[in-house]
């Protein structure tokens, strides 16, 4: 895989569009993308007492390596009495909840002594508040990546296998040209900073040109372009999905989307932090809790995850600041349990500019 990298990074660009086009993104991303990803198809079989039993293999197994490994936790762990392999997942509800505030104090204690590989510098953008550092490493990415291409699938729609428009991640700086294409991840990207209504026919215009079946934004942004192609009676050709994360999506807006576009709006939750994932179960609008990623607890409304991904830096009982409600149904979408009724943190307005334009929060 490297080999094949180091040539593309050379290769004209007729070279690498003709292999991103022949060669499939799960060869192309590496063993440990591939493994996850037919782990996760694999787990949907699963009975929910299998996969809440492999959930809590892999909590014990996070907390007895960060007995052995992270100095922070095995002073923590015998502070406040907690055994290295646990009897039940409730034991670590002992330990005290770690902030962004207490990873920074502790930063060399809670790295994993064991781990001898590359780490790399996470940074969070701070949409909650102050901004946040932690280690992971590629292997981190790729896991992460397995968890989010599942969420899309089971919203019917696409995010490595067919072309994908995003209305985000990219900012145009003056001159610029509103959209841009990635031939390695087959996505357009455009900018979600231009939207107006002298703009919105150009936006679609662009999107249907790209005959993809799946458009990824922000949902108050969904919210505003259903609104304007509604009002200029504007449809999209080939899009039957919208994917949307970062922001709490609000009842009307799912509403609004699908009464002017047609089109179900659908959501996954997760922490840069990489300690908890849910999403939505098909359609409504309740979250489906992914196990084999963590173990969350909601106390108090606040959401506290253990991250089961991050070999290099475990983040045990971490807290991002947000909020959810919690659904005591015992229900099931496949094998995930359904155990939050929305998340409510995130919750921003637009802001409105002198010209029309709405900028998501």
């Amino acid at each position: 895989m490297a080999t094949a990298k180091r040539f593309l990074d050379k290769a004209p660009n007729f070279v690498k569009r003709a292999y991103y086009s022949l060669v499939p993104f799960e060869d192309r991303y590496g063993k440990e993308y591939k493994k996850w990803n037919r782990f996760l198809n694999e787990t949907l079989e699963w009975t929910p007492q299998q996969l809440k039993d492999y959930q809590f293999y892999q909590l014990r197994k996070v907390i007895a390596d960060a007995y052995e490994n992270v100095p922070y936790y095995h002073k923590l762990m015998i502070d406040y009495g907690v055994k290295r392999v646990i009897d039940s997942p409730s034991d670590i509800s002992k330990l005290p909840i770690l902030t962004k505030q207490l990873v920074k104090d502790n930063w060399d204690d809670l790295m994993n002594k064991k781990y001898n590989g590359r780490p790399i510098l996470f940074k969070t953008s701070g949409s909650t508040g102050e901004k946040f550092q932690f280690l992971g490493d590629d292997n981190l990415y790729k896991r992460e990546a397995a968890f989010v291409d599942r969420a899309f699938r089971l919203h019917c729609s696409h995010l490595y296998d067919s072309r994908t428009v995003w209305v985000r991640r990219y900012a145009p700086k003056a001159g610029d040209p509103i959209s841009y294409t990635d031939y390695e991840l087959d996505r357009t990207y455009m900018s979600p900073f231009n939207i107006s209504a002298d703009t919105i026919k150009d936006y679609v215009k662009e999107i249907n040109r790209t005959r993809a079946k799946t458009l990824v934004t922000y949902p108050s942004l969904a919210n505003f372009m259903a609104t304007l192609m509604k009002d200029q009676n504007l449809t999209f050709d080939y899009i039957t999905a919208i994917h949307c994360a970062s922001e709490m999506i609000l009842p009307e807006w799912r509403e609004n989307v699908y009464n002017s576009l047609g089109i179900k709006l659908y959501a996954h939750y997760g922490m840069m932090e990489k300690v908890s994932f849910f999403c939505n179960v098909l359609n409504e609008g309740r979250y489906a809790e992914n196990l084999e990623y963590g173990y969350t607890e909601v106390v108090e409304g606040e959401v506290i995850g253990t991250g089961f991904l991050n070999d290099v830096m475990p983040l045990i009982r971490y807290t991002p600041g947000d909020k959810a409600i919690v659904d005591d149904s015992e229900e099931k979408f496949l094998s995930l349990p359904i155990s939050v009724k929305d998340f409510i943190g995130r919750s921003t307005d637009m802001i409105v500019t002198e010209d029309g334009r709405k900028l998501a929060g």
